[in-house]
């Protein structure tokens, strides 16, 4: 508020600004200060004449100090106060007893605690989030501009267990990464998240791969096998947009810039009905859903790529854009991080001679972009816009003597938009209608002096959804809608390698109609959800029923028992065993169910466990089944004229135990045990079985974190049974390879088996990871934070697969 000269001294009171405004303009001096902190002071006060005794009741009232600089030049300043604390029953209006908590930035601040009432002292700063709670209480987040008014806090709390939606288990396995017993979904919120083992970077795949029940046996970060479903059985959504990116370099760096991502919210045994098209768990990566209130802009550097990231509100604080930009390094530019990953992504490819050494330079460049707008123009309204683009260029060549060396060029690309509109119907109902538009390319093209290799795969996705929902009045929500998607899936293929041309040319489209339901019902110690999905499939012109349900009892306040089952259903996967490119990678062929070469997959899961928490220790156990029914491999490694698809029944079982110990507010310690196994059965009359390739039945992890100040320290160490070497990956290419030795011309001699010596599994592998990172922080003289950071992965230089 700014108010002219006519504002006299018999006026008692007035705002804050104004008072200021009213002493520049009649006495002609000048204040300096943070208007964003200013504008946030509500109070009322005095204008007595002298100025002296406007200062001293500031200084007395608010947490501010105003410096004399000369005759006419006065800053304000933010200091630090003493401020006391009274937490109250929401309900009864009761006085909380002791004790209680005040955090700061999660971190408790040092209470002096008498009479049911604590004091502390705090600098109030815009960006800080506070947070009071007692125990047997909702945490309570209060806004900075209160202990900016107030001195004297009384803040009321609900009983924790009023509604048990809203508990969560915070700091689940370190600060950031919380746990929702409602749903047993797992959120890391990538702001508060602290330095993870391995890790500085900030990689939000290499966060996935810390939770107990999600690996990367391969040591990709990208390469998530969430409780044993496969890459492709997994759905991950940017904004809403499908990714079928699995990550830049063959998933060693996620294709994703963390400083645009707000939260990532993981399902490792089902899903919401709203959800649907994998029959795995599920990731939703999000960037901010609000304006921002104030500007934020930043720049960083790696040894793999450079990026910058701006989040600033316009309009009058009623319209925020987000941007973010990463990119590679030039090619010549090759840091011992890329060499190594370059090491581990061609370990056993084409590009290994017999020495294990790499014949080949290889040029890797890689770059990803999001925007995001978010329009709120009032309480009842907000829509927003968000659109990423992410690719990656890989060229090397395949040495195969001096007249027969084969130059690959492989390009992925994945770009979307998704549009939003939310709109609160009334104080009950709420509604929001979304739009999504979705592409992917995969290419690859060989070139060697006999002939050329060409194969291309494309994915479009349209997807509109709208939904209503039942906003929380009593003791349930409802959430019901309708979900349409249009996909095609195209295929090019082209091999001038052999005596006949093999070229094949398909092309795929499907229409599937989703309705679907969710209802949810809680207690004071009970959540119970139950939905259901609808999915019409335009191929296969069939109906398929998807019901879901998710329960959990809190047996003791510290004791919950949980549990959930659900059917599922996916028409996009990636054809098995099968080879688009040259160089012995995995496959990356997506293709849409025709019920003719592609079946339709069907699956299960069901979940029973248990959590206690309890005195800063935390115990978590589930246990899990799951089934991936139709699941399509092809016959070969290629393409060819002969060769044809079948499909395997997938059966995964495995249980994650879980044990954290926080000692104090800067260490906390975690022990982590999972089991899995599996059973792949093949669609023949031998009902033949496999185990997967990539399941490790035994897998041990300990980690610690150490933050205090501005240093994170953190390691982990993990242990697990090796990859399995009879998987059916393998035991088909010993078919393939016998079948070769079978067919050579007359005189030619028989190669040594390679597959003799293959063993029950590969070696058991165990490795160290450690990080630490230091943080130049912002304060009020310093406009501008940095930090910087060091991590070791595989400090042993143990073979990790």
């Amino acid at each position: 508020m700014c108010v002219g000269s006519s504002l006299s001294f018999a006026q008692s009171k007035a705002p804050f600004l104004a008072a200021i405004h009213h002493y520049e303009e009649s006495l002609g001096v000048k204040f300096s200060y943070d208007p964003a902190i200013i504008s946030l002071i509500s109070r009322q006060v005095d204008i007595p004449e002298d100025i002296n005794q406007f200062i001293a009741q500031v200084v007395e009232g608010l947490p501010l100090n105003i410096d004399k600089i000369s005759e006419d030049y006065y800053t304000i300043l933010v200091v630090e106060k003493t401020y006391t604390l009274r937490l109250i029953d929401s309900l009864t209006r009761a006085t909380i007893p002791l004790p209680l908590f005040f955090l700061i930035n999660g971190h408790p601040s040092s209470l002096q605690a008498e009479n049911n009432q604590a004091t502390f002292k705090y600098k109030p700063m815009l960006n800080d989030t506070l947070i009071a709670y007692a125990p047997g209480y909702v945490k309570r987040k209060i806004p900075v501009s209160q202990l900016i008014n107030e001195r004297a806090l009384a803040i009321g709390l609900l009983t924790q267990t009023y509604l048990l939606e809203d508990v969560l288990i915070e700091d689940y396995i370190t600060k950031g990464i919380n746990m929702d017993p409602s749903d047993h979904s797992i959120t890391i919120e990538v702001k508060d998240l602290p330095l993870l083992p391995g890790e500085t970077d900030g990689d939000i795949f290499a966060s996935l791969a810390a939770l107990p029940g999600i690996s990367t046996p391969d040591g990709r970060p990208g390469n998530l096998f969430i409780r044993g479903n496969t890459i492709d059985q997994s759905l991950i959504l940017f904004d809403n947009i499908p990714m079928y990116h699995r990550g830049h370099y063959f998933g060693t760096i996620s294709p994703y810039n963390q400083k645009v991502v707000d939260n990532v919210e993981v399902h490792r045994s089902g899903y919401h009905p709203r959800m649907g098209g994998r029959v795995g768990g599920a990731v939703f990566i999000n960037s901010e859903e609000e304006v921002n209130n104030q500007s934020r802009y930043g720049v960083g550097m790696n040894t793999l790529y450079a990026m910058v990231y701006g989040k600033t509100p316009l309009a009058n604080k009623k319209v925020g854009l987000i941007i973010g930009a990463r990119h590679s390094y030039p090619t010549s530019v090759r840091s011992p991080k890329l060499n190594a990953i370059t090491k581990s992504v061609f370990a056993a490819t084409g590009l290994i001679d017999e020495n294990g050494n790499i014949t080949s330079d290889v040029d890797v460049v890689f770059q990803d972009y999001h925007a995001k707008l978010i329009f709120r123009p009032n309480e009842k309204h907000k829509i927003s816009t968000s659109g990423i683009y992410s690719r990656s260029d890989l060229s090397y060549t395949l040495v195969k003597g001096v007249a027969q060396n084969q130059d690959e060029h492989i390009d992925f690309e994945n770009y979307g938009a998704n549009a939003e509109w939310q709109y609160k119907l009334n104080n009950r109902w709420n509604t929001s209608l979304i739009q999504t538009l979705g592409n992917f390319t995969y290419s690859t093209l060989s070139t060697t002096p006999s002939g050329n290799f060409f194969a291309i795969n494309k994915i479009k996705d349209y997807n509109t959804r709208l939904e209503i929902d039942k906003v929380a009045q009593t003791n349930h929500t409802l959430q019901i809608g309708v979900d349409y998607k249009w996909q095609q899936a195209d295929l090019g293929y082209k091999n001038f390698f052999t005596t006949s041309l093999i070229h094949l040319n398909k092309s795929i489209s499907a229409h599937t109609l989703s309705p679907f339901a969710n209802v949810e019902w809680y207690s004071a110690r009970a959540n119970l959800q139950i939905g259901l999905r609808g999915n019409y499939y335009s191929p296969t012109q069939a109906f398929y029923f998807s019901p879901r349900l998710s329960a959990n009892y809190m047996a003791t306040p510290w004791l919950s028992l949980k549990a959930s089952a659900g059917r599922y259903h996916q028409f996009m996967s990636q054809v098995k065993n099968l080879e688009l490119g040259s160089g012995g990678f995995d496959t990356e062929l997506w293709m849409l169910a025709d019920s003719n070469d592609v079946q339709s997959i069907s699956g299960s899961q069901f979940m029973t466990g248990f959590m206690a928490n309890n005195n800063n220790w935390l115990v978590d156990v589930e246990a899990y089944y799951k089934t991936a029914n139709n699941v399509t491999y092809y016959e070969d490694r290629r393409f060819n004229l002969v060769s044809d698809y079948f499909t395997a029944n997938d059966l995964l079982y495995g249980v994650d135990t879980y044990l954290k110990k926080a000692f104090h507010k800067h260490t906390s310690v975690w022990v982590g045990y999972s089991f899995s196994d599996s059973k792949i059965t093949l669609d023949t009359t031998s009902q033949t079985t496999y185990k997967s390739k990539y399941i490790q039945p035994h897998q041990v992890y300990v980690g610690t974190a150490y933050h205090k100040d501005r240093w994170k320290l953190s390691a982990i160490w993990k242990y697990g049974s090796g990859l399995n070497a009879k998987s059916l990956e393998i035991a088909y290419a010993q078919v393939i390879y016998e079948q070769a030795q079978a067919n050579l011309p007359p005189g030619v001699p028989v190669q040594p088996d390679p597959f003799v010596d293959v063993p029950e599994r590969y070696p058991n592998v165990h490795s160290l990871d450690v990080s630490a990172s230091y943080r130049i922080p912002h304060t009020p003289e310093r406009k501008w934070s940095a930090s910087f950071g060091l991590s070791i992965i595989n400090v042993f230089d143990q073979k990790t697969w």
